[in-house]
């Protein structure tokens, strides 16, 4: 059996370096350039899926900038509580949405010179705010004026983890690192002026600043997949799967194995969480969100996109909708509050991704994907 599996993906990866030459990216700074034809036909429930999925990133992260102004403006458990609750939603929106433009052999519009304003991550621990050991460390009791632009400037400036914008240094900061109690957090924040321990770097309000600028800045830098230009350059690629189901299968178990086989490989390889250079594994190491956010993308793709995608493959529609269903419940039974994380539990979840994978073999080995 364990051959078998590794036969499989053995092919899968032949299959995805012969259709590599077909996708490749354009150029960075170029305008990309789109050589196949425009599907000729845009299923309705497809160009409905990418429309509602895109909306929601954008209102949630609306919604997201919203309950951090109001926990700023009156920190209690509650409002905090509402802006992590939320964090996690426009989170796990966002990841939704990125698999699509993956699946779709896309970049996301708002990514730019491999700087990535909206997603980056793994995050260098003790660079925006202090961690456990280093006291008084990060930007949070540095003298640097915190400003938009310096913020801009800062992200991934002379370090890919320095991160100043998007999703992760806000985790960062509404789950401080050691995973203390709400209280604790909300110490964090509260502005009693500068005191004799800190001298005259107001901890608490630079920390207010960077998390109000932050959760700005993101709301700016998710517009790009709002607008209409670039929900449309996704309906047509996703279209042209839909119109070729050998080549969605590829993309499909691609996709998967490239973020869910990924992740718990590394995972597998680590599970205490962070790698031998002290870096943290997960995703979302703080808000530990990884397994919840892995099995809502499934799900959607088993509710969603597998019907559209393999529409016209009723048989391999079936596989791949057992075989999500599958994955999605042996991701849920990871539990992220462990230490270490329960390698049997991940041992069944990569299964159940090798079962996925095997299940797309034969529609991808069909006599056309050799158009691909």
């Amino acid at each position: 059996m364990a051959g078998k599996a590794r036969a499989s993906i053995v092919y899968g990866l032949g299959i995805a370096l012969l259709l590599a030459g077909c996708s490749e990216p354009p150029p960075p700074g170029e305008a990309p350039v789109v050589s196949e034809a425009e599907p000729a036909t845009i299923p309705p429930a497809l160009k409905t899926a990418v429309t509602e999925q895109t909306q929601a990133v954008c209102e949630s992260v609306s919604t997201l900038h919203d309950r951090i102004n109001q926990f700023l403006d009156a920190p209690s458990a509650q409002t905090l509580t509402s802006a992590r609750e939320t964090w996690r939603g426009a989170h796990q929106t966002y990841q939704q949405l990125a698999t699509l433009y993956r699946i779709a052999d896309l970049s996301l519009p708002h990514q730019f010179n491999d700087r990535d304003p909206v997603d980056a991550h793994p995050m260098l621990p003790g660079y925006l705010d202090q961690v456990p050991h280093y006291p008084r460390s990060g930007l949070t009791f540095s003298e640097v004026p915190l400003t938009p632009d310096f913020l801009r400037k800062e992200h991934q400036s002379t370090d890919f983890f320095y991160l100043t914008l998007g999703f992760h240094p806000l985790e960062s900061l509404l789950w401080p690192k050691g995973h203390r109690p709400i209280e604790a957090t909300l110490a964090n924040f509260r502005t009693p002026g500068a005191t004799p321990e800190t001298g005259k770097i107001n901890a608490p309000e630079r920390r207010q600043d960077l998390l109000r600028l932050i959760a700005t800045a993101l709301q700016r830098d998710i517009q790009p997949l709002c607008q209409p230009q670039n929900q449309a350059h996704l309906i047509a690629g996703l279209a042209r799967l839909h119109q070729a189901p050998p080549k969605a299968a590829v993309r499909l178990e691609r996709t998967l194995a490239n973020t869910v086989g990924t992740a718990l490989a590394a995972w597998a390889k680590n599970p205490e969480g962070e790698d031998r250079n002290g870096m943290p594994v997960g995703h979302s190491p703080q808000a530990r969100t990884d397994f919840s956010e892995y099995s809502a993308v499934v799900n959607a793709l088993k509710a969603t996109w597998i019907p559209i995608l393999l529409a016209e493959k009723e048989e391999a529609r079936e596989k791949a909708s057992e075989a999500l269903a599958t994955l999605a419940t042996k991701l849920d039974a990871i539990d992220p509050q462990q230490k270490p994380i329960d390698t049997a539990a991940l041992a069944e979840a990569r299964v159940a991704l090798t079962q996925f994978s095997e299940g797309l073999t034969e529609l991808a080995f069909e006599g056309q994907a050799a158009q691909y």
